[in-house]
């Protein structure tokens, strides 16, 4: 049996969950999909994960368990409903997102992701919804990206000044050591653009900014 606290925070939650379908629903999507798709997704959702938006396809014909796109504040997530209830779900975290496009068509949109896990898509999106999931995917993509520049600055930075042991004799010059640790910088530096962890352009950039000590 539920205590008073217990029943007043769940009817706290269940509050704010209704709140978020019906904002959603603003968006001409189907309140009822909506809500069977947010209970399937907050069984698999992981500890301190909310849904931030949810984009539902709307097909001209046979509409009743539409897939969907679902954004947390940590991962892409696509639903596809399938016979007797089943649920096959494909996500990625934000970080393997490498590229996000939307195609807006006469009557409806796609999405589509480039990932680390590969490309995936959703079409039959009404278009609105479609747009608003853009703009997340969009403004995560821009996030992410500054992560792995400032990351790849700073392992940059590290890799370029950090202490370099070897047998070489004691008379070695302070340009000598300032080459290898040159040297060493240049080859973490292409191994984070072959990792993708860098763009081509920050490559040569940082390359350059290295071989101007030599």
């Amino acid at each position: 049996m539920r205590c008073p606290e217990q029943e007043s925070r769940m009817e706290i939650l269940e509050n704010r969950i209704n709140e978020f379908i019906d904002k959603l629903t603003l968006d001409n999507q189907n309140g009822v999909a909506l809500r069977r798709t947010y209970n399937k997704i907050s069984k698999v959702l992981t500890s301190n994960e909310k849904v931030e938006y949810i984009a539902l396809q709307k097909k001209l014909f046979f509409n009743i368990f539409p897939d969907a796109i679902v954004l947390t504040n940590r991962r892409i997530i696509i639903m596809h409903f399938g016979v007797f209830g089943t649920v096959d779900l494909w996500d990625v975290i934000w970080r393997e997102l490498a590229d996000a496009k939307l195609y807006l068509g006469i009557f409806r949109a796609k999405i589509h992701l480039s990932t680390s896990k590969g490309n995936k898509e959703i079409d039959w999106l009404l278009k609105e919804p479609a747009s608003k999931a853009y703009g997340i995917l969009q403004e995560q993509e821009e996030r992410t990206a500054e992560e792995r520049r400032q990351r790849s600055i700073e392992e940059t930075r590290a890799a370029a000044g950090g202490v370099v042991i070897n047998s070489s004799p004691v008379g070695q010059t302070e340009a000598g050591a300032t080459n290898q640790n040159s040297v060493a910088a240049l080859k973490q530096l292409k191994e984070m653009l072959d990792a993708g962890l860098i763009t081509q352009g920050e490559f040569e950039a940082k390359r350059q900014a290295i071989l101007s000590r030599f």
